[in-house]
């Protein structure tokens, strides 16, 4: 097997791993033997798991964050349901982005989420703002946009990835951050 081939598969596998598991279960030998290859191959291109993770987040953002800003710019005509129809095709990638969420004590996760989210929000908060009709100032309905896809992470469940349960999701979250909302506009 070419060296290019075992690279990948530790990245895609790791990825996979990472967005499934979380970076606490991240196992070298276990990712090893779910590329049948050997353990000792994964020195050759990773210093160490912490290596391996920091290449996962520069992965993250160069294929898939990319790939979904590509596809927000194009396809998200409307908030609802565009949204949650073109989060279909990246349900890994979000897998992965509620693990850095979820594990944001550490500074370097913390980071990466942020950037993830902040990516996408130029596309994705004039559409939140004019689906919600919100009529604040556009910094204003960033962070609020922030606090929403802050709670959707802490809630989502992937066992139900449909663009029906993502958009009862949003809805909800809406209905409970809809008082907040009315109070700033006074």
């Amino acid at each position: 097997m070419r060296s290019s081939e075992s690279y990948n598969k530790w990245i895609e596998m790791g990825y996979h791993c990472f967005a499934e598991q979380g970076p606490q279960r991240l196992s070298i030998m276990a990712l090893a033997e779910q590329c049948q290859l050997p353990r000792t191959n994964f020195y050759y291109y990773f210093d160490n798991k912490e290596d391996l993770i920091d290449k996962l987040i520069g992965l993250h953002f160069e294929t898939t964050a990319q790939l979904f800003n590509t596809e927000l710019e194009h396809k998200l005509h409307s908030l609802i349901p565009d949204l949650y129809c073109i989060a279909l095709d990246f349900k890994l990638g979000f897998q992965f982005a509620k693990q850095l969420f979820l594990n944001r004590e550490n500074p370097v996760y913390n980071k990466a989420y942020k950037q993830s989210v902040a990516l996408s929000s130029d596309v994705i908060v004039p559409k939140f703002k004019e689906f919600s009709e919100i009529d604040l100032p556009d910094d204003i309905v960033k962070s609020i946009w922030f606090t929403v896809t802050d709670t959707w992470f802490s809630r989502v469940n992937f066992d139900d990835f449909s663009v029906e349960y993502l958009c009862e999701l949003y809805f909800e979250i809406m209905d409970t951050l809809s008082p907040l909302i009315d109070q700033s506009k006074h």
